[in-house]
């Protein structure tokens, strides 16, 4: 009999022993889960903050609004630069074709530009096809809305895929 009570006492012990295991284990699996988590938020929110930047841009002055180049999965964007000259926003994309050497960038993405959420028609368009140049020019004018709104200029694939360059003009 006192071998049988000793025995339940033992497996008794050792359920609930396992059953707090198996709860400390749960809580480790859900604190690795968040931790996860965060950390996957974390590295898209610095994904997202590598793709926008802010600019001033002063008056009759070029300026490069790029640090590094823009890689998309169909072309590179090396350079994004910005120019106010007699009232319109002279934006020139200089990017590199990774297929399809001949084509022009609308088929492979396109640029929007957009002042106080509306976005601006272009009023020139010029997209340099030179044989045998591997990084080419897109010219875009713009006429802007005014020097107080921030202007956003977002490079979109034509998956989807987009980066970011804020410019405040002066």
């Amino acid at each position: 009999m006192k071998k049988t009570t000793l025995l339940l006492l033992l497996s008794s012990t050792f359920l609930f022993l396992g059953g707090c295991s198996n709860n400390t284990d749960n809580k480790n699996q859900t604190n690795d889960s968040s931790s996860s988590s965060v950390s996957r938020s974390s590295k898209e929110s610095a994904a997202s903050s590598q793709s926008s930047s802010s600019r001033t841009l002063n008056s009759d002055d070029e300026m490069s609004l790029l640090d590094s180049s823009w890689k998309f999965n169909k072309f590179t964007v090396h350079q994004v630069e910005a120019e106010l000259d007699d009232g319109q926003l002279e934006v020139k994309v200089s990017w590199e074709p990774k297929t399809e050497k001949k084509a022009p960038f609308a088929n492979f993405g396109q640029v929007k530009v957009t002042q106080a959420g509306q976005t601006l028609s272009s009023v020139d368009r010029d997209d340099d096809i030179d044989k045998g140049e591997k990084v080419r020019d897109l010219d875009l004018t713009y006429d802007y809305r005014n020097r107080t709104d921030q202007v956003k200029i977002q490079i979109i694939e034509s998956d989807g895929k987009s980066r970011t360059v804020r410019v405040n003009l002066q």
